[in-house]
């Protein structure tokens, strides 16, 4: 055999026992119970909402993610068990830092009435859940603003604290939107419910819009919050944004 072939012959067999050694050393991504510590449950929803939970709980370093999170109804027994699963990728190096995470999760249309959620893994983890009856056809009573970012701001001088939401408002043809109230009830103590209400209005006021139509709105809270806890934005067509709050 010529020198050429038996190099390439052997480079073929040291690529091959290489791949091989890599497979070997390769570890699947590990799928396990997510460390689920509470549930939120914001108030407000009504039988021809989109109802859903909350669930906290906090990571041991910052490269885990929920894999899953879903929901099993009891109609009969009005009872809601919540379970959910983390994955992290083994093969990636990773700082041990306790991380914090929320995961919404979707349970649908619920008849009115009282539920009890909780948590699969851990029943201690349980909260209850109030479904009223519609007072509109609609999934939601008014028209919500369309809202991408929000969070709490907190003066460290006065220590009052405000509400800030961001983000565009959609493109009419003709008129523009514009948030007319904000809402925001404690309910319960450690959840902030936010219902930014908009109007499409054809005043002057839309001449000053930007043009991608960006905004930012703030409004003071009354009472301020303290501690972990979930801040919960009802935004256009029955979605919401959720933001986990830890204020010391």
């Amino acid at each position: 055999m010529k020198t050429k072939q038996i190099l390439f012959c052997l480079a073929l067999g040291l690529g091959a026992t290489a791949e091989a050694q890599n497979t070997k050393d390769t570890k699947a991504p590990l799928i396990e119970e997510a460390p689920v510590e509470a549930i939120f449950v914001p108030s407000g929803f009504d039988d021809n909402d989109n109802v859903e939970v909350v669930i906290h709980g906090t990571f041991p370093d910052a490269c885990h993610r929920v894999e899953s999170a879903k929901a099993e109804v009891d109609k009969a027994k009005r009872r809601i068990t919540v379970s959910a699963t983390s994955i992290v990728d083994q093969n990636e190096y990773c700082v041990q830092s306790l991380t914090p995470f929320i995961q919404p999760v979707s349970l649908g249309n619920l008849e009115e009435g009282s539920y009890q959620v909780v948590y699969a893994n851990n029943p201690e983890v349980m909260e209850s859940l109030a479904v009223d009856r519609r007072k509109t056809e609609s999934p939601d009573d008014y028209l919500f603003a369309t809202v991408e970012n929000a969070y709490i701001d907190v003066n460290r001088e006065t220590g009052k604290q405000s509400l800030k939401l961001q983000g565009h408002f959609p493109h009419y043809f003709i008129g523009c939107m514009v948030i007319r109230e904000v809402r925001v009830v404690r309910d319960p103590v450690d959840v902030l419910v936010v219902q930014p209400i908009a109007e499409v209005v054809t005043t002057d006021v839309c001449d000053t819009q930007p043009a991608d139509r960006s905004y930012e709105y703030t409004v003071g809270l009354q009472e301020p919050f303290q501690g972990e806890g979930l801040l919960h934005v009802r935004t256009i067509n029955g979605t919401s944004l959720n933001r986990f709050l830890n204020i010391p």
